[in-house]
């Protein structure tokens, strides 16, 4: 008899934490090596059907996608063009447990990916260590996807009780959770290949002893 099964979302809840390295299983793939956690824009998602769009498919062409321990990059078709996506890949989901600040330069925010503010933010070349100054126009684009606050001239994000922070073995918080997805791997049963794909949350379920 197989010991209790939970999703790995109901796994989160309740234990605050999922790691690269765990065994999970899909409804057809009785054993997937969680690969690492992508976090992806939930207006991406909803517009475009992100796993349409995004789909890691097993055997695509190497020109087309790399998959490295920090990193998916894929050549994607997104309204009839080629477009070059790179997303990080963590290796550690963790619940927060307190209101905190975190520094936006730190975050990659997937909703902002496009945002002009955001990446001039972000840019080390053009901003360094400057002071932030924002205009009011810039800052309302970015209170559209999270709360901020200004503190010693710096633009904190405002992380919540219970939001999912995404992170690697250094404890450093990467990014908050929007729209999770798993990349897994498994040992194909004819070939004997190595291959990947990628999850919901909620696909993917977890034996509890």
């Amino acid at each position: 008899m197989e010991n209790y099964r939970m999703t790995l979302q109901e796994y989160l809840d309740k234990y605050g934490c999922l790691k690269s390295g765990m065994i999970a299983k899909s409804v057809l793939i009785n054993k997937l090596e969680i690969y690492g956690f992508v976090n992806c824009s939930k207006e991406i998602y909803d517009n475009y059907n992100f796993r349409d769009v995004f789909q890691i498919v097993v055997n695509k062409s190497s020109t087309s996608q790399i998959i490295q321990s920090n990193y998916i990059y894929q050549v994607v078709n997104i309204e009839g063009r080629s477009e070059g996506i790179v997303s990080p890949i963590y290796n550690r989901l963790t619940t927060s447990e307190n209101n905190i600040e975190v520094d936006i330069k730190q975050l990659y925010i997937p909703n902002l990916i496009n945002n002009t503010t955001y990446k001039r933010i972000r840019s080390r070349y053009k901003d360094g260590n400057k002071p932030i100054q924002l205009t009011k126009f810039e800052q309302k684009t970015l209170e559209q996807y999270l709360e901020i606050s200004i503190k010693e001239d710096k633009l904190m994000v405002v992380i919540h009780n219970g939001d999912v922070l995404c992170q690697n073995n250094d404890d450093t918080i990467k990014s908050i959770g929007e729209e999770i997805l798993v990349v897994c791997r498994y040992i194909h049963d004819l070939t004997g290949n190595m291959c990947y794909t990628q999850y919901g949350l909620d696909e993917l379920t977890i034996e509890i002893p």
